[in-house]
């Protein structure tokens, strides 16, 4: 079934996760997208000394693969070749890099002036930083402001997971792509899209950018004082743990919606007595003595298994969520039910399963449309698509110009 990308061409020169993971959710939409990689291949190949890298995985399906040495004028022409009917070509190589190898904006528009250019850089293509290195930890978690946001008092700053700003801005290049090429619909001309791990970052952490923008103090999470007993976390009977959303937060003092869920809450808890106690009868009141209401929360929930408490929780129509680990996600039911994951059949792996893109077109679904290719496999199909002769492409690999 035609994907909503169906026909469009992508030339991806890039590595490791944002640019990759991109890629793949355009080539799950349909988009025919071709991986250019070193003779060495994706750096993110190999993982931790083995050669098997879940992450790159996850990155890398629906895509073909070619081996192209883009240090040689003739490695260079070939992505020239591909790039003169394409729709889009995306880099997150260094600005710097990309010029001595002739694959910046202005080498590749003036072969196709029409090209979608989408780059992602770690802070940007001006200021005093523009040319510095950086990967998600530095760039986008560090130096955003969330890590500093999650550091508790006393303690070290929180490391964060592998490429979690990288996944989130693979899905704004997607967005930006998709926009740029709707605008050459209408206009005919092409674009450059540039993206940037750091800002990336400062957006996902704008709440709090946006308190210090307007001067107000810094939301910081101390988990030994809560600001709102409601949007904490509670640990059960059975030792699981699970994290309350209600819907206390925003409720003023005299606002009905904070009784209604006075009377909720403390019916999921089967506790009359807190319903009527008078230093927890409106939302101010309850913030003003949450260092009170807190530990009685606290061992409330140690009361309950998880199950039960889901049971109580969902009956009073009260917002929550469980705190998975890895393992449980992939069994939940509800990700199966909104078929989260797709199994594919990977060469040398066998049975393989994978995070599905979280987009869900309803008529024009995307599906992942090919296992992940190894280092080059495509290469000589590709290269015989664009016009060169056995000969040609024996000669290039002799010479160490494709592999």
């Amino acid at each position: 079934m035609p994907g909503v990308m169906d026909g469009v061409k992508v030339v991806e020169v890039g590595h490791v996760v944002a640019i990759p993971a991109a890629s793949s959710i355009m080539g799950d939409c349909g988009a025919d997208v071709i991986k250019v990689e070193p003779l060495t291949g994706d750096q993110s190949r190999v993982f931790r000394g083995s050669e098997v890298n879940p992450g790159f995985y996850l990155h890398n399906r629906s895509k073909r693969a070619m081996c192209i040495n883009l240090k040689d004028a003739d490695g260079q022409k070939v992505v020239y070749d591909m790039v003169k009917d394409a729709d889009v070509f995306l880099t997150n190589y260094r600005q710097e890099a990309l010029i001595k190898l002739g694959m910046d904006y202005e080498s590749i528009a003036a072969v196709n002036p029409r090209i979608i250019y989408g780059i992602v850089t770690a802070y940007g293509t001006m200021g005093p930083d523009k040319d510095m290195p950086g990967y998600d930890f530095a760039a986008g978690w560090a130096r955003s402001g969330i890590q500093y946001m999650l550091t508790s008092p006393g303690m070290l700053p929180p490391t964060s997971r592998p490429g979690i700003i990288d996944r989130v801005s693979s899905m704004q290049i997607f967005g930006g792509i998709a926009a740029a090429l709707y605008n050459r619909e209408k206009t005919g001309r092409g674009q450059k899209v540039e993206f940037n791990l750091y800002h990336t970052g400062v957006w996902m952490v704008g709440a709090d950018i946006m308190d210090a923008v307007m001067g107000l103090p810094l939301r910081i999470v101390d988990p030994a004082k809560s600001d709102n007993p409601f949007y904490d976390v509670y640990k059960t009977k059975d030792d699981r743990w699970l994290q309350l959303t209600a819907g206390d937060r925003y409720a003023a003092a005299s606002d009905p919606t904070g009784a209604a869920f006075w009377g909720r809450f403390t019916k999921a808890l089967d506790r009359p007595d807190l319903a009527e106690d008078p230093r927890f009868q409106t939302t101010a009141l309850r913030q003003e003595h949450r260092a009170v209401l807190k530990p009685m929360l606290l061992e409330e929930f140690t009361h309950r298994t998880y199950a039960e408490w889901e049971v109580r929780l969902r009956e009073n129509n009260l917002m929550y969520g469980p705190i998975l680990s890895p393992y449980d996600v992939i069994d939940d039911p509800q990700a199966a039910a909104m078929n989260f994951f797709s199994e594919i059949d990977q060469p040398g792996l066998g049975k393989l399963k994978l995070i599905n893109e979280p987009i869900r077109f309803v008529q024009d679904q995307a599906s992942i449309q090919s296992y992940v290719p190894a280092l080059g496999e495509h290469t000589d199909d590709v290269l015989a698509s664009l016009g060169y002769t056995a000969e040609q492409i024996a000669d290039m690999r002799a010479r160490k110009v494709v592999g």
